[in-house]
């Protein structure tokens, strides 16, 4: 059997449909039911009144069968005291084809057939009398037995002095008995589908008055799920659905209030009767959106007001609510008459507080940046003006950003964000005065200037701490120097590598004056792990901006004379970059210090452009060996042959070598079988501070793994 392809799909489908729209009302359900219910109904009677009428029927034509047989014994009833075979014979035969009998005999009351007539052309004289014949003889009385349509009736054959001479008996089959039952099975259908053609209409109208009430609630319910509460439902059926409705109508109401109220919360400054920062941001959202389409210019301004916290700190904060009050209301004033003067029909503007003492102003059309900036002074200007709080004259004044869009930004955010950078550049600049923004006022400058201001606390605040990561002899293991690595113990970030700093502290110019804070703590430290017996060199990094200053050797020496640490104790290290920027520059600041003692190291060896024939003249005494060489020396074939490279060239240089970032015991053991005097790197410890440093080198800086 082929399944039903996709044609049959589609030809379903309307009427899929249909059926899930019918389903879906709730009328229609019940009117479907009722009908149900009327079907059934109709259908038990029809089947109850179709057996009694089958019954009847079948009863009437059984006993027409039983007195015509009853007729025709009281006829042949001399024909078996006196036998008349021909007679016998004729009248059963003419029985027979009047009574549209099967079968008809007759037999004595010695069994002894008299005569005998049959529906087909059976031959005579092979009878077997039926066992019902049999018994009626026997019994001396009628005997009927139905099976389906055939009927079997023996009837005993009396005299008129009453006595049993036989028995007639006779096999009929009752064919008017499914016609019957069939005609009135079609009346009864013809009357139950008038019964429903008139009884449907009616109780889908009445399920329909009934289910009004339930409609009404549900079409209320809709209404309310889209935020329409502004209603009222009229259910008059003084049942339980007024009371729902009359509840629903309570609920609504309330509903209705905390809605407001909650909008109110939402969008509405509780001091000044002002939009809010969320209104100011979904209003400019889509202003700034219709200007993009519609190819206009409008403007946000960010106003802060100047000296407010003086007055609020000597009036006090109820008084400062007022005067915040009355600056929104003029500011209000002020950007109703401009929208006026600017004839401004459709969009007008806007004015929020976002907080404390900071306002914005949406001003949705501007034809250039002049507007704008019109504007912007009217509102500076009116700030100026003095306002009077309890008795006193406050003067205040306004600090403006103006950013227009979409060429300063397209969303809220990016827009607010602007005009404050503006605002804080109109504030620096001594306030009460508009600024617009300009593409410089970005937001990295900001974090810019912030995050100076944290390093330079940092600083003062003796917030920056050293780490030390061991430098360990690839012979034995024994710990043979430490790299000092600072770091940021910040107030609220917490410790900060210095990923999260340097670049920051370099384009500040910060650091130089880490630099030297980081040189002099190192010193003094090995100083003091000197004191505990350790002579550990310890190696600073020297940043470009420390090492190209002037008095850098002096600064070196002078940290050196603080500490009281021998300077042969002292690697400073140098970028194989600023090495190679200006080499003889290099020679001359690193000379004088290695005429003292002081160790010089190439960092990050390899990965500039070095020049061979100045590197032999360059006064450095050691080679640190990139990480990123060491890292995949085991599996990339050229890092390896890098790192030969300069293992080779630095013994024929007679120089020592530092292989960075070593974390496994392959590339210990295959740095070891290529030369490599001093390994660094998490195998042997990260970095660590100063007392746990000390602890590491008191134990001899046995090799072993981090998790140790």
């Amino acid at each position: 059997m082929r399944a039903p392809g996709p044609a049959s799909g589609v030809k379903m489908a309307p009427i899929r449909k249909a059926v899930s729209r019918v389903m879906k009302s709730l009328v229609m359900k019940f009117t479907l039911l009722t009908g149900a219910l009327i079907f059934a109904t109709v259908a038990i009677l029809m089947t109850l009144e179709s057996v009694s009428a089958h019954n009847e029927t079948r009863n009437l034509l059984v006993e027409r069968h039983v007195q015509a047989l009853r007729s025709a014994a009281s006829r042949l009833s001399d024909g078996f005291v006196n036998p008349r075979p021909i007679f016998t014979q004729s009248y059963l035969t003419e029985f027979q084809r009047s009574n549209n009998a099967t079968e008809v005999y007759a037999l004595n009351n010695r069994r002894e057939v008299l005569g005998e007539a049959y529906a087909d052309e059976r031959d005579g004289g092979r009878l077997h009398a039926a066992d019902l014949a049999v018994m009626a003889l026997g019994a001396g009385d009628e005997r009927t037995s139905i099976d389906g349509i055939t009927v079997e009736i023996a009837v005993p054959v009396y005299t008129e002095s009453r006595r049993l001479v036989g028995v007639l008996y006779s096999k009929i089959d009752l064919h008017e008995l499914p016609s019957s039952r069939n005609a009135m099975i079609q009346r009864q259908a013809l009357l139950a589908i008038f019964a429903l053609l008139i009884f449907l209409p009616l109780a889908a109208m009445l399920v329909n008055r009934a289910l009004k009430p339930i409609q009404t609630l549900t079409e209320a319910a809709r209404h309310a799920s889209s935020k329409t509460l502004d209603m009222r439902i009229h259910v008059k059926t003084g049942d339980e659905l007024e009371v729902l409705a009359n509840a629903f109508n309570r609920m609504f109401a309330r509903l209705d209030g905390n809605l407001k109220r909650i909008h109110r919360l939402a969008y509405v400054d509780m001091v000044t009767e002002l939009p809010n920062r969320e209104r100011f941001r979904k209003e400019a959202e889509r202003v700034a959106r219709k200007a993009l389409e519609t190819g206009t210019s409008g403007a946000v301004l960010f106003l802060d007001l100047d000296r407010f916290k003086r007055v609020n700190d000597s009036l006090g904060i109820g008084e400062g609510d007022r005067l915040l009050e009355m600056v929104g209301r003029r500011l209000t004033e002020v950007v109703r008459g401009c929208d006026m003067s600017a004839r401004r029909g459709g969009e007008t503007s806007m004015v929020a507080r976002l907080g404390g003492d900071e306002f914005t102003i949406l001003v949705p059309e501007v034809q250039d940046s002049a507007d704008a900036a019109r504007v912007a002074n009217k509102l500076v200007d009116a700030i100026r003006l003095p306002f009077e709080i309890s008795g006193h004259q406050v003067f205040l004044g306004a600090s403006v950003g103006v950013a227009v869009f979409p060429q300063d930004g397209a969303d809220p955010e990016t827009l607010m964000r602007h005009a404050d950078l503006a605002m804080a550049h109109a504030k620096r600049a001594g306030g009460s005065a508009a600024q617009f923004f300009e593409p410089t006022m970005n937001q990295s400058a900001f974090e810019r200037l912030v995050l100076e201001n944290e390093l330079r606390d940092a600083v003062s605040k003796n917030q920056l701490v050293v780490f030390y990561q061991p430098k360990v002899l690839m012979q034995d293991g024994s710990t043979a120097g430490a790299e000092a690595l600072v770091r940021w113990q910040h107030p609220t970030a917490g410790l900060l590598s210095p990923g999260a700093f340097i670049e920051a502290a370099e384009e500040c110019g910060l650091i130089g004056e880490i630099g030297d804070w980081v040189l002099r703590r190192a010193c003094h430290e090995a100083a003091k792990w000197r004191m505990k017996g350790l002579e550990i060199p310890v190696a600073v990094n020297v940043s470009a901006m420390q090492f190209e200053r002037e008095g850098f050797a002096e600064s070196v020496l002078d940290a050196l004379h603080d500490a009281n640490l021998p300077p042969h104790l002292l690697e400073l290290e140098l970028t194989e970059s600023i090495a190679m920027e200006n080499p003889q520059r290099v020679i001359d600041q690193v000379e004088p210090l290695r005429a003292r003692g002081v160790n010089f190291a190439i960092d990050d060896f390899g990965t500039g452009h070095s020049s061979l024939s100045y590197l032999t003249r360059m006064p450095f005494d050691v080679f640190k060996i990139d990480q990123s060489f060491v890292r995949n020396m085991a599996t990339d074939a050229h890092d390896r042959i890098v790192v030969e490279t300069i293992l080779a060239m630095a013994k024929a240089l007679k120089l020592e070598t530092v292989a960075e970032g070593v974390e496994t015991a392959e590339q210990m053991t295959m740095l070891r079988a290529m030369g490599a005097t001093l390994a660094q790197g998490f195998l042997y410890g990260r970095p660590m501070p100063f007392e746990n440093f000390i602890e590491f080198a008191e134990d001899n800086g046995t090799p072993r793994a981090v998790n140790e």
